[in-house]
């Protein structure tokens, strides 16, 4: 069932519902004055046609003539009364005389039975039932009752006034359901096209369009609704945004990823064919090195070439180092990972640069924080990594020289190894590229070291962090994750 139908119902309801009370108590009202009015008329009448009538009865019955008598009396009564039966009864209730126009019977009974008061309901019937109002008065005879005289009053004297009220009530309630549907499509219109507005606003949110804010209607419940729609769609459009952006975000890291997991592929074949080939680069660099060496040595000192195969020599040991450092970057080599303290092996990598430190007037201090935790490690790879960035530090200072200081400590389930430099720093562009494998900054660089500390960071679980500002310095911290310490059994 529609709404505009459940409204028209409504007012079509309490129109009728209210119109038919008023009118009900109206026609009560109106029936029972009628007829309080019609028994004191019909009374006063019949007690005027008593005393003639006394006349004429006795206590044994009627006297000879009287019916005549009593006939030509009760003829003019009804002549001169709107009624439909006028007549006398005896003592014994017998009717002495009857005058009806409309040729009714007269009811014998009596004298002492009079019409009971009606009940509202009982009023209402004369509306229905063609009964008129009966009435009378007793007839006494020195004192003694000998008779009645009744009157019936016909059943439209009764009712027309209350009919013609029924009609005139039947019209205005007509016109008041007429006004009510007229109301009711109004008060329909008013809600009907704010809640269509909100149904098409609703279809547009399923369309996912964007959220649409309704104008606030003047009626406070169309207005909380209204509201509660603007809020519910504000709150849509900001989890659709949301997810939009939680998508292109999404879409973005798995960009990346694929292209970073395709990147180390690629990476990862070039560079089993380019440790082959660096081991074979190697090999005959190792030679001809080998071969310099042993000329360097017959060789007088004057000689004019020995120069030159020094320089040779040089360079072919810069190019067999830096074939090494690519091939501990490149070769995939098994792990030795064992429980152990990380003390000895950050120790050793600061003593090994400890001379090359000393000759660029760099100071090295090492702080070591007691009851460290063990790790799981691999400590020739660690002794790399640690000597790499202890080495860069150290290069990064010369030759004016500076404070290398490292430490060890832990923190929140971690050991963490930190080097900090007094260099010149690292440049905000370079510092996002610091880890890369062949990116450097220096002349003579491989860009192999800090990938080789990165490497070996995250083969143990950990990570490494730089920290840097042109002209102050950096900071680079190795965190590895520390042994849970063992629990003693109990028997």
């Amino acid at each position: 069932m529609s709404l505009r139908l459940k409204l028209f119902l409504l007012m079509a309801g309490i129109t009728v519902f209210s119109t038919t009370g008023v009118t009900a108590v109206a026609l009560w009202r109106e029936v029972q004055r009628g007829q309080e009015l019609l028994y004191r008329e019909g009374a006063a009448m019949a007690q005027a046609t008593a005393s003639s009538a006394a006349r004429w009865l006795r206590p044994d019955g009627a006297q000879p003539g009287a019916g005549e008598a009593l006939t030509a009396v009760l003829g003019r009564l009804v002549e001169a009364a709107p009624l439909d039966r006028a007549w006398v009864v005896d003592r014994a209730g017998k009717v002495v005389a009857c005058v009806s126009p409309t040729h009714e019977d007269c009811t014998p009974g009596p004298p002492t039975e009079f019409a009971p008061a009606e009940s509202p309901v009982q009023a209402l019937k004369r509306l229905i039932e063609p009964e008129g109002i009966v009435t009378g008065a007793p007839v006494l005879r020195e004192g003694e009752l000998v008779g009645a005289v009744r009157v019936d009053f016909s059943h439209e004297e009764v009712v027309g006034s209350a009919r013609r009220l029924a009609w005139s009530s039947a019209l205005v309630a007509g016109f008041w359901i007429v006004l009510g549907q007229a109301f009711a499509a109004l008060l329909f219109a008013g809600i009907a096209r704010p809640v269509q507005r909100v149904i098409d606003a609703a279809h547009a949110l399923g369309r996912e369009e964007d959220g649409r804010q309704l104008a606030l209607p003047a009626d406070q419940e169309l207005r909380d609704l209204v509201g509660a729609f603007n809020a519910m769609s504000t709150r849509l459009k900001e989890r659709r945004d949301e997810n939009q952006r939680l998508i292109a975000t999404l879409e973005k890291r798995v960009e990346d990823k694929t292209r970073d997991v395709l990147r180390a592929d690629r990476l990862a074949t070039l560079g089993g064919i380019a440790a082959g080939f660096a081991h074979e680069l190697g090999n005959s660099l190792n030679v001809i090195r080998g071969y310099t060496a042993v000329v360097l040595r017959e060789l007088p000192a004057e000689h004019p070439n020995k120069p030159d195969l020094e320089a040779v020599k040089r360079e072919t040991h810069r190019a067999a180092s830096l074939m090494e450092r690519f091939l501990v970057f490149a070769r995939s080599r098994t792990t030795l990972v064992t429980p152990q303290p990380l003390e000895p092996v950050l120790r050793e990598a600061v003593e090994v640069v400890g001379p090359a430190a000393a000759q660029g007037h760099v100071r090295t201090s090492l702080e070591i924080e007691p009851g460290l935790p063990e790790v799981s490690a691999d400590a020739e790879l660690l002794r790399q990594a640690f000597l790499n960035l202890c080495v860069n530090a150290v290069q990064a200072m010369q030759p004016g020289g500076g404070t290398l200081a490292v430490r060890l400590f832990a923190d929140r389930g971690a050991v963490v190894a930190e080097f900090r430099d007094s260099g010149p720093g690292i440049a905000a562009e370079a510092l996002k590229h610091v880890f890369e494998p062949f990116f450097t900054t220096k002349a003579n660089g491989t860009g192999l070291g800090l990938a080789i500390v990165r490497q070996a960071a995250e083969t143990h679980g950990g990570t490494v962090e730089v920290e840097s500002r042109p002209g102050q310095g950096a900071l680079f911290r190795v965190r590895l994750p520390a042994r849970a310490p063992a629990t003693e059994a109990i028997a």
